[in-house]
This record gives C-alpha cells, sequence and structure tokens, in this order.
C-alpha cells in the first residue's frame, strides 16, 4: 500500500478533529440554546480553520523545479537543412535529423545509428548512398567530446573529401565541390584566406570557417 503524503494526513487529521470538536459543542450547546450554540461553532469554525491554514502553509512545498539544459549540435550531410540547432541535453540522433527537417532522399539512413546520444559541440553526418561510410557522430573542430579525449582536427582544405567540407557550418555539397575544383586548378592551398577567392564564400563566412579549418 503507498505511503500518504504527510501534508495530505495533517489535513485528514485536523478535520477529523473539526469534525469530532464541533460534535461534542453540539451536543453540549443542546441544554443552552441554539442560539448560543451558533456563536460558538462560529468561533470555533474560524479558529479551527486559521489553525488548519497556519498548519498546511507551513509545510515545505514537495513540487520539485527541473531545469533542461540545452546544447548545440552541427547536422550535416543527406538532410534536408543542415546547420547547427539547439537542442536538450540527452537528446537522440534521429531527434537531431528531424530539426534538420528529415533525410534527404540520397540519404544512407541505414548507415546512421538513430537511437544514439548527442552530445554538446558534436556533429551528426548523415551518408549519402554511396559514400564511404564514416564516424555518424564526431566532435566539432576546437571541442572536447564527452567524456574526455583530444580535441578533434581542424578539416583539411587541401586533402579534405566533398563529405567533410560539406560538413562545415553552412557549405552546402555545391560549394564544397568548388573548394575542391579550386585546389584542383590553382594547387593547394597556402592560406586560409584564399577561401574567399571561392565563389559563394564571403568575409563573414570566412571568420566563421578559420577556426574550422587548416591546409
Amino acid at each position: 500500500m503507498p505511503a500518504v503524503p504527510t501534508k495530505r494526513l495533517l489535513v485528514y487529521v485536523v478535520l477529523g478533529l473539526v469534525v469530532l470538536v464541533v460534535g461534542v459543542v453540539a451536543v453540549v450547546s443542546m441544554g443552552r440554546g441554539a442560539s448560543g450554540a451558533g456563536d460558538q461553532l462560529t468561533i470555533l469554525d474560524q479558529d479551527l480553520g486559521s489553525a488548519m491554514s497556519a498548519m498546511v502553509g507551513s509545510l515545505p512545498s514537495t513540487t520539485a523545479t527541473t531545469v533542461t539544459r540545452t546544447i548545440f549540435i552541427q547536422v550535416a550531410g543527406a538532410v534536408r537543412r543542415p546547420g547547427v540547432y539547439e537542442m536538450a541535453e540527452g537528446a537522440r540522433v534521429f531527434q537531431a535529423v528531424e530539426k534538420a527537417g528529415g533525410f534527404s532522399e540520397d540519404a544512407d539512413q541505414q548507415a546512421v545509428s538513430l537511437a544514439a546520444q548527442v552530445a554538446d559541440g558534436c556533429r551528426v553526418y548523415v551518408p549519402r548512398r554511396g559514400e564511404t561510410p564514416t564516424t555518424a557522430i564526431t566532435p566539432m573542430a576546437g571541442t572536447t567530446p564527452a567524456g574526455g579525449g583530444a580535441t578533434s582536427h581542424p578539416v583539411s582544405l587541401n586533402s579534405a573529401s566533398l563529405a567533410e567540407l560539406d560538413a562545415l557550418p553552412g557549405i552546402g555539397p555545391s560549394t564544397a565541390q568548388k573548394i575542391i575544383d579550386y585546389r584542383e586548378t590553382t594547387g593547394p592551398f597556402t592560406s586560409i584566406d584564399q577561401l574567399s577567392d571561392v565563389p559563394g564564400i564571403g568575409p563573414s563566412k570566412l571568420e566563421e570557417l578559420r577556426p574550422l579549418v587548416g591546409l
């Protein structure tokens, strides 16, 4: 049998006392006249009501306040809206994919562990059909994986694959291909500033990418 909460038990006790006292007063007052008994009952009700309110009000509140921490993750690859999203701590990969608009038509859904848990600062990558399998969840550049460990390395502009470049924030497949075309046409990148020569990468985008990429 489940235990009765303390607050509710006290209310039951007080109500029982009220009934008992009212009954006693009613019996005693039978010989003293209805008017006198009514006045006594009114005073008694007021006193007991005040006492009960004070007793119940002094009990500590049992309502707990739960604060949900939010995290930020990057969703990239074969999703409809790649980008950085705010989610509740403890979220799963399938929830991250939903945030990003769901799988795109060419997504290799079987290559993704949808029930895996994501962590603050991580990148969720959904590969396309035919792509070489990669780690679905990796820490973003400059962050530490959940549980410790070394930080991940910046994405190399000179050796990164299309999928790795596509996973960068704000870089879709088209711009990723332009980066590859640039290095194949003009030679290896010698400075990150050369990204500004790639069509589609302006000054603000360059500054966003600067801490995430290397040569």
